[in-house]
């Protein structure tokens, strides 16, 4: 590595630490990830500076919190998931149409080719419609813009909303303090080994670094294996990566090149939102679940923000990053086959 990358790398993390210290001060939801996303934003914005993130930390910082959430895991979690599927997938299947058909209607009266919109507009599978939109030679600079639109509303609606009008029960955060650890210590070579087959698998499994690792220590703690127990500054660490990572990746360039589509695309996200609100509330009704967790796993993504907001809030993480985990299979296995199909339908 240069020394001006790890220079910019180190400042990262530096004022990702402070600016997630900084939110836990103030108890805003999800501090380390939002308070890194926030610090990073306005280093770039205001004072003009650089950042930097590193794709293998990236990547051990999912591993990490993929661990946190299948420590999240019972006996129950499998079987409770069970009578949920039908209604999810009706529910997630419906979001993922009404955002398909929200980007169509807008290419009709925006300047923006129709193929773009609706990459644009897909709920999550930021990198499979990256690729599917190169294949199709759309505008793929437009459809990142979109994607990282829904991100920041995303990022920073949802968590505020849970912790303010869906709060359930006891706030369940990483502090700074040395974590009891239980469990036996050979346990940790299980952990490295779901690591090495995240890294081997990464190109096949959606999402690789998380779900590996997720169940494998979730199916572990079902069967009675003892699992070795993590410091919690394991897991701050691995929030703060995540959102020096997105905190990187975000640029306010970026979407003010998009002009005004940037602001009717942020309308789309927020009438999706709150839509998945609407949805959830639904869900919750129908199955044996709380608010907070349907909505979180019906809520437009990502994953580990849900997750990690379900587990703020007093939700069920466990549930909410299994359904999820179907949610982006359908988006990055199902979505872009269906769209294939109907870009070559339409051309016709």
């Amino acid at each position: 590595m240069e020394m001006d990358f790890i220079k910019k790398l180190v400042y990262s993390y530096i004022i990702g630490a402070i600016g997630g210290s900084l939110f836990v001060w103030f108890h805003m939801p999800l501090p380390w990830v939002l308070g890194a996303v926030t610090s990073l934003l306005f280093y770039k914005t205001i004072w003009k500076q650089d950042t930097a993130s590193s794709i293998p930390l990236k990547n051990i910082s999912f591993a990490l919190l993929g661990v946190q959430l299948g420590s999240s895991f019972t006996e129950d979690t499998f079987q409770q998931i069970g009578p949920y599927i039908i209604p999810y997938l009706f529910f997630t299947c419906f979001i993922i149409a009404v955002s398909l058909f929200n980007g169509y209607i807008v290419s009709k009266w925006l300047p923006v080719k129709m193929d773009t919109s609706m990459l644009g507009s897909i709920p999550g599978g930021l990198s499979a419609s990256i690729a599917l939109s190169d294949s199709l030679q759309s505008n793929t600079v437009l459809v990142t813009i979109f994607h990282t639109i829904r991100l920041v509303a995303v990022l920073f609606i949802i968590p505020f909303s849970a912790t303010h009008f869906f709060y359930e029960g006891n706030i369940v955060s990483a502090e700074l303090s040395p974590s009891t650890n239980t469990g036996e210590w050979y346990t940790i070579a299980f952990l490295i080994l779901s690591y090495l087959v995240a890294v081997l698998l990464n190109k096949k499994i959606p999402a690789a670094y998380v779900m590996i690792p997720m169940f494998t220590v979730g199916i572990l703690k079902v069967i009675g294996v003892p699992m070795m127990s993590l410091p919690d500054f394991s897991f701050i660490w691995a929030q703060i990566t995540l959102g020096v990572y997105l905190g990187n990746s975000i640029n306010i360039e970026d979407l003010m090149k998009a002009g005004k589509y940037c602001m009717i695309y942020f309308g789309l996200s927020v009438w999706l939102i709150i839509m998945s609100f609407c949805l959830g509330y639904v869900f919750s009704q129908m199955v044996d679940i709380s608010i907070a967790t349907a909505i979180l796993s019906i809520a437009p993504g990502g994953l580990i923000e849900m997750a990690l907001t379900a587990q703020s809030v007093g939700g069920d993480p466990s549930i909410v990053s299994s359904l999820q985990m179907v949610r982006l299979l359908i988006v990055v296995m199902i979505v872009p086959i269906f769209l294939q199909w109907f870009f070559r339908k339409m051309e016709k």
